[in-house]
């Protein structure tokens, strides 16, 4: 949650947002943590999120829910794909083992982590 109020506060400095926006913002991501807190663990959304990293400046950090992803690997499991294009390369990925993790409601973690120590960069997978 931390990240997205750091996103909250830049959207104020950089003013997109009122005093008073950012404050509704977050109440409600305080509000949602606490709600999914009290979930039961089989019940919390959870989410895939990717973390790149050039130079050591963040390029990318998305969480991407896993109904999204869950379709995402129907697809892919249709079209026979077992890599993930990641800077024009395709990279070899098991899709029945995060099937796996994704399914086990007690896992968490990460499922992927690339150094490129040629073009300094750093990808991060990781299930929250």
């Amino acid at each position: 949650m931390k990240e997205e109020i750091k996103q909250v506060m830049d959207m104020l400095k950089e003013g997109k947002i009122s005093n008073d926006e950012a404050i509704n913002l977050i109440d409600a991501l305080k509000s949602s943590e606490k709600e999914q807190e009290q979930l039961p663990v089989g019940k919390q959304k959870r989410f895939i999120k990717v973390n790149v990293t050039r130079n050591n400046q963040p390029k990318v950090n998305v969480k991407i829910p896993f109904s999204l992803v869950k379709w995402g690997i129907n697809i892919a499991n249709k079209m026979g794909k077992d890599t993930v294009k990641i800077g024009g390369e395709d990279i070899p990925f098991d899709m029945e083992e995060l099937n796996r993790a994704m399914n086990d409601p007690e896992f968490s973690g990460k499922i992927c982590d690339v150094h490129d120590e040629e073009k300094n960069e750093h990808i991060e997978i990781e299930i929250v």
